[in-house]
């Protein structure tokens, strides 16, 4: 269905190459396919410019990078964590151990390197629709590194003082073209005390000295006012923000967003 929409999207240049944002939601029922769904969306993109959005959600799994994988003990992990309903998966970006749960929201960007994209320059993108969505909710956002969160990096989100998001970037090039797909993990209802314990229970396992405290992790739920109400679930209102934040950094292109929220959303345009 969603390359239906990514292929029919792009007809519409009539001839020409259009420049086209896509975002979507998919709901899996497995981290596996999800996290397959987020490293091939850069294979879509076939136009220069051209920018896809991914929010996705599966039952729960712990995502590790593959320096993980070096560690002393990482199959004995493995097979422990699994028992615990927790399955490991291992992506091809950078960082350390990330959630995914229905309480998460897994968010990516791919986009076509140009001259002014750099390391850097992907991760603000990203990082400043997410901040742009968490100050929509009235919240006090910084973005830096949060050494007592989970997967500590320089783009660490945290709301009150607590880490609700952590970045990760992939860089390939196919076919001569070069494109990055940055990829953040928001904690939405996920339970910070179990996030730590699974993540902790990993890296002991698995013979590492990493850890991560639950004071140091939010979720958003937890950081809105207690009266907070939503024409629509809190996991909805999310991504239809996520979707016109992405709208506002992507100003320069004429758009249009259809379909309702949990279906395929697409934001496309030509030049």
């Amino acid at each position: 269905m969603v390359s239906d929409i990514v292929s029919a999207a792009a007809s519409t240049a009539a001839g020409r190459c259009a420049t086209v944002s896509v975002a979507f939601f998919d709901d899996f029922k497995t981290a596996d396919l999800g996290l397959l769904r987020q490293e091939q969306l850069a294979e879509e993109i076939s136009c220069n410019h051209q920018r896809l959005l991914l929010l996705w959600r599966a039952p729960r799994a712990l995502v590790v990078g593959r320096s993980d994988t070096r560690l002393p003990h990482f199959a004995n992990a493995v097979d422990h964590l699994g028992a615990e309903g927790w399955p490991v998966l291992i992506r091809r970006s950078g960082g350390s151990a990330c959630p995914v749960s229905r309480g998460t929201l897994q968010i990516a960007l791919a986009r076509t390197v140009t001259s002014t994209i750099t390391i850097d320059a992907a991760y603000t993108e990203l990082a400043n629709m997410i901040r742009t969505v968490l100050e929509s909710y009235g919240l006090k956002v910084a973005t830096r590194r949060k050494s007592s969160g989970f997967c500590p990096g320089r783009y660490d989100i945290s709301v009150n003082g607590r880490k609700v998001a952590g970045l990760s970037q992939h860089w390939r090039q196919r076919n001569g073209q070069i494109t990055v797909t940055t990829a953040a993990t928001m904690i939405i209802e996920e339970d910070p005390e179990e996030i730590a314990h699974i993540v902790n229970l990993f890296y002991r396992v698995a013979g590492s000295a990493e850890r991560c405290s639950s004071s140091g992790v939010g979720a958003l739920r937890q950081d809105l006012p207690v009266d907070a109400t939503f024409d629509t679930p809190l996991m909805e209102d999310l991504c239809n923000r996520i979707a016109n934040a992405a709208r506002g950094e992507w100003r320069n292109d004429p758009r249009r967003i259809s379909a309702p929220p949990f279906a395929a959303r697409s934001l496309s345009q030509n030049n």
